[in-house]
């Protein structure tokens, strides 16, 4: 890419406007820093014409799976001398066997032609370095542009803001996970150590639960609350979860290929709350995470309980 001054960007996702991934990734930054943004497409009306109304032309994740918009869009950008940027933020190209998506092999038929862009784009930009380093392999420019929290959309609290309920005058702790259930593998494995906590506490704990369903051997547990939420927008999202209560947070993570290439967006958001943690000791989390200073960080079943019974009885 040169270095003249983009002031307006074309953006082609297979996502709606308000859609986290577009939120984070797209919108918001762009926003703040100033840079016009022209809506390319809605789903399947795409609108190629719109690159010569822009500077530069952005395209996301598994949207070049229509090659025949794809080409048009790039042929028109190239013709126009606009720089073509590529975004992704999940390693799609090694999901794992585990993942929900796997098994309806949803992202195979656009790996050709994302990978492709990766290769045509002038930059790409993605979340995390060990992202950078794969995709640099097949595109010497690509550039690191890491997750933060739009402080606009989030509330940022400390936990003075709380106070324990009581339960026959000891006071309930309440472990809380929020997830999509693309996360029921990593849920899984620390749901029998929930167990055993929920056994071992009795009454003064609970589980609460929002949007990922809890595994199967908590889910009819009396202690145990799902909040199955489906809000379409990032920003009323932020807004929703701001609001909500617990006294700490777990985030397991198994380590793969596929989520070494994630980033610690669960962090920011717990973080936000004030609430403190419990992290797989994974790329993401190692990244951001001094254990025990802003979380805690596990690998074992053994550190898993450790650091949740040090939390609980805190």
């Amino acid at each position: 890419m040169n270095d003249r001054r983009i002031n307006s960007v074309v953006v082609y996702s297979p996502y709606q406007w308000e859609h986290a991934l577009m939120t984070l990734r797209i919108t918001r930054p762009l926003q703040q820093a100033g840079i016009e943004l022209l809506r390319g497409n809605h789903y399947m009306d795409i609108h190629p014409e719109y690159v010569s109304q822009a500077d530069a032309v952005l395209l996301q994740r598994e949207f070049p799976e229509n090659l025949e918009v794809y080409e048009k869009i790039l042929t028109r950008a190239r013709a126009e001398h606009k720089p073509v940027i590529y975004e992704i933020d999940d390693l799609l190209f090694e999901l794992p066997e585990s993942h929900i998506d796997y098994p309806t092999h949803y992202y195979s038929p656009a790996l050709f032609a994302m990978l492709r862009a990766v290769i045509e784009a002038d930059l790409v930009t993605t979340s995390t370095t060990p992202l950078q380093e794969y995709l640099k392999a097949f595109n010497p420019h690509t550039v690191l542009l890491p997750n933060y929290l739009d402080d606009q959309l989030w509330r940022l609290r400390n936990q003075e803001e709380f106070s324990r309920q009581k339960v026959n005058g000891n006071s309930l702790v309440v472990i809380g996970y929020m997830g999509t259930n693309t996360h029921q593998p990593d849920l899984d494995t620390i749901a029998p150590l929930l167990v055993r906590l929920l056994e071992r506490y009795g009454e003064r704990l609970r589980l609460r639960f929002w949007s990922a369903e809890p595994p199967g051997v908590l889910r009819s547990h009396p202690q145990v609350e799902w909040n199955p939420i489906k809000i379409d927008s990032y920003a009323e999202f932020a807004a929703y979860f701001s609001d909500q209560r617990c006294d700490l947070f777990v985030a397991p993570l198994i380590d793969s290929q596929f989520n070494r290439g994630k980033s610690a967006i669960k962090f920011l958001e717990y973080s936000a709350l004030g609430i403190p943690g419990v992290y797989s000791r994974t790329a993401p989390y190692q990244a951001v995470i001094q254990d025990g200073h802003n979380g805690f960080l596990a690998a074992t079943e053994e550190e898993w309980e450790q650091c949740l019974v040090e939390l609980i009885e805190s």
